[in-house]
């Protein structure tokens, strides 16, 4: 039985060793399940500024999303202002623009799901960009919420959503 034992624990350990530079299964991967709103949250505990709570990006873009330090103003009267947001390529591996400006936002629980996201309309940017990613005025996006209760993070997730990368807010 013993023999059994430490062969077993080696094959784990062996596995383990392989599975190293493999991403984590769903279930494990960022935001974690667990972490997800479940029931909708009351707007005045959304409203507020959000800053920077940790990037799940990759050192060189992170580095690039320091520079200017970004923020989410969800208003009571329905209204966001954007200051220096990030906004990446389709696939998260470069930064495009930042957006600053405002937009009117809504919570919205997801299709076939019990999350939750703030999503975002009518963008009206501060200043004219001349990157068509960052013109925005007539489309529709949003981030996600994460906590069972308040305080509330927002997380937006950046290129395809299985490669765990992404930035996280807080609320100030």
């Amino acid at each position: 039985m013993r023999k059994l034992n430490s062969s077993l624990l080696a094959i784990i350990c062996l596995s383990c060793c392989f599975l190293v530079g493999c991403r984590p299964p769903p279930l494990l991967s960022y935001p974690w399940f667990w972490d997800y709103t479940r029931t909708k949250p009351k707007e005045a505990d959304v409203v507020g500024s959000y800053g920077l709570l940790k990037l799940r990006l990759p050192s060189a873009l992170a580095r690039s999303v320091r520079e200017k330090e970004p923020f989410i103003t969800l208003k009571a009267d329905h209204t966001v202002i954007f200051t220096d947001v990030p906004k990446f390529d389709g696939f998260g591996d470069e930064l495009v623009c930042r957006l600053s400006g405002s937009a009117n936002w809504e919570l919205n629980g997801l299709l076939n799901s019990t999350d939750w996201t703030v999503e975002f309309r009518n963008y009206r940017p501060a200043l004219e960009s001349t990157t068509p990613e960052c013109n925005l005025k007539n489309t529709m996006w949003s981030i996600l919420v994460l906590s069972q209760h308040a305080p509330y993070r927002l997380y937006a997730t950046v290129g395809d959503p299985d490669s765990d990368t992404g930035v996280e807010y807080r609320r100030k």
